[in-house]
């Protein structure tokens, strides 16, 4: 008797088992909320190298003693530019130097006869300062500018060069499109002062420029 209360009892217990189980409500582990990345500002700091084009409103001004003329030498222009920014708090100080070669050699007649004027290899090393909207910066930048003048008296022959050394001043805006590359447009205006180089033909000679330029950089 004994061992048939003992028997019904294991399969009672056994029996409640499953229906326990099923009661039972397992309860998982929270789950944890994405995490968003939220972009910085765009660092303008470092080294950066880049190459430009664009065109030259170049102006010569010269005088024979008698008449004065301006002539233009007006020309497309190809060139390279280096420099250094450093970044605070949305604002942008920096050293900039760039080279560039213009082509817009012209003939003119002058008292003395006809005379051949083009300027070719220049350049400047400037200072910038500018402020940082995130990816787009906007920028003035002023200092020293040289540029290479050339005259050739075509009468007979004669040629005379000179490099011409003046200041520059400007402003620009530049855009961020990744971390590493950015492009740019800048208008400068660059006055190169007298220059006896046209004594060659009789005259005294003044030289400026009005340049846009559009660039893409790289940086380091």
């Amino acid at each position: 008797m004994k061992s048939m209360i003992l028997a019904a009892g294991v399969l009672a217990a056994a029996s409640a088992v499953p229906a326990l189980a099923a009661d039972m409500t397992v309860t998982e582990p929270p789950m944890e909320a994405p995490i968003t990345e939220v972009s910085g500002v765009y660092d303008w700091g470092g080294f950066y190298v880049g190459v430009n084009t664009g065109y030259a409103f170049t102006g010569v001004d010269y005088s024979d003693g008698t008449t004065s003329i301006d002539r233009d030498l007006n020309g497309f222009a190809l060139g390279a530019y280096a420099g250094y920014n450093i970044f605070n708090d949305g604002w942008v100080y920096g050293v900039e130097a760039d080279v560039k070669h213009d082509f817009n050699d012209e003939r003119f007649a002058t008292g003395a006869g006809t005379v051949e004027t083009e300027t070719t290899w220049g350049g400047s090393v400037r200072a910038r300062l500018g402020y940082a909207i995130d990816r787009t910066l906007i920028y003035g930048t002023g200092g020293y500018a040289f540029t290479r003048a050339n005259l050739e008296d075509v009468s007979n022959g004669t040629s005379e060069g000179e490099t011409l050394h003046g200041w520059t001043i400007g402003a620009g805006v530049e855009h961020a499109f990744t971390d590493t590359m950015a492009g740019r447009i800048e208008y400068r205006y660059s006055d190169y002062s007298k220059s006896n180089v046209f004594g060659l033909a009789g005259v005294d000679g003044d030289v400026d420029s009005h340049s846009i330029m559009v660039g893409l950089s790289m940086k380091f």
